[in-house]
């Protein structure tokens, strides 16, 4: 068992295990431990991040997005939920760029065919993500006021998805070959 202790202002650093003669003085140390552990958890969360800013406001922007579905599904006039199902256009949006962006080559400057399938790929999932709502509406699934509220989400959803990879996506410094 390790046992952490506080070390002034620096966080928390590794002590040796407790021996088992202390038995009881041994669980109020990690007790007092953990205690230190919890008050110590607020500064490594603010831990510096150069993108903070822009990852709050995608956090916001998606948030935003989200209740814009939430109420086309959930409003006293609406309430029906079916809608919800765009939430998996929404996770499998950005798989077949993640795919290609690992499987293509880099080192060339003209876009390869795998590349432009993915975009072929995603732009087939937002385009159904965008027509899905509109297809429940036109049968009357669901009323045009709630098809209306889940079109803003899906903008605001798919401008956040695109946000995050203009932001986060060029700089990748993981390669396989530092295996």
């Amino acid at each position: 068992m390790l046992r952490w202790r506080h070390a002034g202002g620096k966080g928390l650093s590794r002590v040796t295990s407790c021996s088992s003669a202390r038995g009881s003085n041994c669980s109020a140390l990690l007790r007092r431990s953990t205690l230190w552990w919890l008050l110590e958890l607020p500064f490594f969360v603010m831990a510096p991040c150069p993108n903070r800013k822009a990852l709050v406001g995608l956090s916001f922007t998606g948030v935003i997005g989200l209740t814009f579905l939430m109420l086309g599904c959930a409003l006293e006039n609406y309430g029906v939920y079916w809608p919800l199902f765009v939430l998996i256009f929404y996770a499998i949006c950005p798989i077949p760029h993640l795919i290609a962006k690992r499987l293509s080559d880099d080192t060339d400057a003209a876009s390869s065919a795998c590349r432009e399938l993915a975009y072929f790929v995603t732009t087939g999932i937002v385009v159904s993500a965008f027509g899905f709502p509109v297809i429940l509406a036109r049968v009357k699934v669901i009323q045009w006021g709630a098809c209306g509220l889940v079109l803003a989400g899906n903008s605001v959803i798919f401008f956040t998805v695109l946000g995050f990879f203009l932001l986060f996506g060029g700089g990748d410094d993981f390669s396989w070959e530092q295996w």
